[in-house]
């Protein structure tokens, strides 16, 4: 964990450090077995839409006092295991790509499982949850809610993003990092609609044309999942 919070001692500011630790001493003062930096924040990519993401195992702590964009996940360590076991994505990024802070063996466990039973995450999942928010956004669109479906399409796109890459057996980064995952992947197309609605603000008929490059991806999000191993869960070697 040494390497863990040096690196999260880089990638955030005075202020988001203060943060975290107070966020951290409260959920450890709850009984949490576990406490991880996630989200962009750990990879120093934020944008300017990010929260500071955290990932606790055990009670969720209030954080209803603190400044900015505060984001907490928690899960019991039941819960935790069989998250990884089912495929979820979340989970393993914590372990993948997360600075783990504070570990009495949750976080641990879950690295070796993830190495003796070969898990990846289910990139069917990110199927199965984009037919029905697709509806959403083009009722956004046809209603002339900009900033809406923005928001909607710019989710939904990432969504996608994930879901093809975990097909190609490439982990997911950060939400900025996606757009050159996906182009080394052959996926320019999503690439350049994703980096659109991260970084600018497009016009309704540019987020009908992000939806329709959403419309594109189905098919190939529709491919069963080749079935293979996957090496230490902590490799960065696919960036």
């Amino acid at each position: 964990m040494r390497e863990d919070r040096d690196r999260a001692q880089r990638c955030q500011t005075p202020e988001q450090r203060a943060i975290t630790a107070t966020v951290m001493s409260r959920a450890i003062a709850l009984g949490a077995s576990g406490f991880a930096l996630t989200g962009s924040t750990a990879r120093k990519r934020r944008t300017t839409i990010s929260d500071l993401d955290y990932h606790v195992i055990g009670i969720r702590p209030d954080v209803s006092d603190l400044p900015g964009d505060v984001d907490v996940v928690a899960t019991t360590p039941a819960r935790f295991r069989s998250r990884l076991m089912e495929g979820d994505d979340f989970a393993q990024w914590t372990l993948r790509c997360g600075c783990i802070l504070y570990d009495t063996s949750p976080m641990r466990d879950g690295v070796r499982l993830i190495v003796e039973m070969g898990l990846w995450p289910n990139a069917q999942r990110k199927l199965d949850s984009l037919d029905v928010h697709r509806t959403e956004v083009e009722r956004l669109i046809q209603m002339g809610d900009q900033g809406a479906a923005h928001e909607q399409l710019r989710a939904m796109l990432t969504t996608a993003a994930r879901g093809l890459l975990l097909h190609a057996r490439v982990f997911p980064l950060a939400r900025k990092e996606l757009p050159a995952q996906l182009e080394r992947a052959g996926h320019g197309p999503l690439a350049r609609a994703l980096r659109r609605v991260i970084h600018a603000t497009p016009q309704l008929p540019e987020l009908e044309a992000g939806l329709q490059v959403l419309d594109d991806t189905l098919e190939a999000l529709r491919a069963p999942l080749p079935a293979s191993g996957w090496a230490h869960p902590r490799e960065q070697t696919l960036v």
